[in-house]
């Protein structure tokens, strides 16, 4: 074939095929479209490998060594190697990364659950929720599974041995009234849900507790609670706590011994001894009338025993408790400091060795010597009774507030880190290798700090 006839046919196919491509690409659109044109980009993480805050941690029945971690700002984690490292499991599933609360099923472990929207008030929070996620197979992928209106999820609780039957603290939005909260049930894996306790629009579901030895009981607390610009409104007339003894079908609220005025609230029943309930109640601080109760006798009435104001402090941030499963007089408090009791609540000491500002904590049932505890830095496991905890530096889910960078080459972002210092860290190592340690340092101001300067000269 002559060299000229040949050269003709191969600029006609590729003259046809850049028509062709021409035809199937799309146009710009007419007006500014910002995802079209950063499309070619992609997240990258550059840390800091800082912890940052979580309220909900679980760890897996049978197996010490797997535990899940909610973050406020960065979604589920997970670890096979007992918080040595850990990696996230949410990305492209969930479309919230604030978690209020987090549950394995025990007589499944392939089924956790999540539930999104972290649930203390604070005033400049990550973000509300989308509803309940849910994982078949330990967290490689999820399905959102409803309840999106419900905006911050306390909670959530998993019957001992059917992992379809689900029940969901909802605490609801924070800044106004919405029937959107409460309790909720379901009894199909989160196909569907029933609420099975509402009080009013104003009250939500703050903490269920379920009796682990006989799951028709169930105790469920009641918070009446507004977050508005200037304050924190933390009780009311909703304000309740409440038994059932036939799976939510019907509740009585508690009372005898309790204070009659209540703001936030824990409730926990013994898994060693289920006679024995222990609530731990804000009240009004005029007439010292808040605590730590106990109940011998299920709930039907209580006895203060404590009235250690460290229980209480800054109660809409805190008011969470854990008890010990093998043994009915240790428990466990979560403030600032976070304290241990091994009398019952008539003496305490503090937790150490981890970052402060303690919010949850899930002991082994087979082992409470093991257990895995969330605070302000992120989640870490100890083995022996809180004395020693693994790392939190290994976990880049710090919660940001604000975010500035400077015109350097490389550039370098700043932000205020919660419950931490401000932070100054490369966007990328010069050296190709990854961002560590080295490539950040602390900038000027602390948590919540606005970060300003000469972009040329920061």
């Amino acid at each position: 074939m002559p060299k000229a006839i040949l050269f003709f046919l191969l600029l006609m196919v590729s003259t046809s095929n850049f028509a062709q491509k021409k035809k199937t690409e799309p146009a710009p659109p007419a007006s500014p479209d910002l995802n079209y044109y950063f499309k070619a980009l992609h997240w990258r993480n550059i840390g800091p490998f800082r912890g940052g805050r979580s309220v909900a941690s679980s760890g897996v029945r049978g197996n010490d060594q797997v535990y899940y971690m909610g973050t406020t700002g960065g979604g589920v984690w997970k670890t096979i190697n007992a918080g040595q490292s850990w990696f996230n499991i949410s990305d492209s599933f969930f479309t919230t990364g604030s978690i209020g609360a987090v549950a394995v099923s025990e007589s499944d472990p392939n089924v956790v659950y999540a539930g999104a929207g972290e649930h203390a008030p604070r005033g400049v929070m990550t973000s509300y929720g989308d509803g309940v996620y849910k994982s078949t197979d330990a967290g490689k992928t999820w399905k959102k599974m409803g309840l999106e209106a419900t905006r911050h999820i306390a909670g959530i609780n998993v019957h001992p041995d059917n992992p379809d039957i689900v029940y969901v603290a909802a605490q609801g939005a924070l800044h106004g009234p919405s029937s959107e909260r409460g309790l909720y049930k379901s009894t199909d894996g989160g196909v569907t849900w029933n609420k099975i306790l509402f009080v009013d629009d104003n009250t939500g579901c703050n903490e269920i507790s379920l009796n682990m030895n006989n799951p028709r009981i169930i105790y469920a607390s009641m918070w009446d609670h507004r977050r508005l610009p200037w304050e924190v409104r933390s009780g009311g007339p909703g304000s309740a706590l409440y038994k059932s003894t036939d799976e939510g079908k019907t509740w009585t609220k508690l009372k005898k011994g309790l204070p009659e005025k209540m703001g936030k609230m824990s409730i926990a029943v013994s898994r060693a001894n289920p006679d024995k309930v222990y609530a731990l109640v804000e009240s009004d601080t005029q007439n010292d009338a808040g605590g730590l109760f106990v109940s011998y006798d299920a709930g039907a009435s209580f006895n203060v025993a404590s009235k250690d104001h460290r229980l209480t402090q800054r109660a809409w941030y805190y008011i969470e408790m854990t008890l010990d499963p093998k043994d009915e007089n240790i428990l466990y408090v979560f403030n600032s400091p976070g304290l241990m009791s091994k009398d019952g609540g008539r003496s305490w000491s503090n937790i150490r060795g981890t970052h402060g500002d303690y919010h949850h904590m899930w002991v082994n049932p087979d082992n409470p010597r093991n257990m895995i505890i969330s605070n302000d830095g992120g989640a870490a496991v100890s083995f022996d009774q809180t004395k020693t905890w693994s790392a939190q530096d290994n976990q880049p889910t710090a919660q940001f507030y604000r975010v500035n960078a400077d015109d350097l080459f490389p550039y370098n972002v700043y932000a205020g880190q919660q419950d931490n210092t401000s932070v100054k860290i490369k966007s990328r190592n010069p050296t190709g290798w990854a961002i560590g340690d080295r490539d950040w340092t602390y900038s000027a101001g602390g948590e919540s700090a606005f970060l300003a300067f000469d972009p040329k000269n920061p």
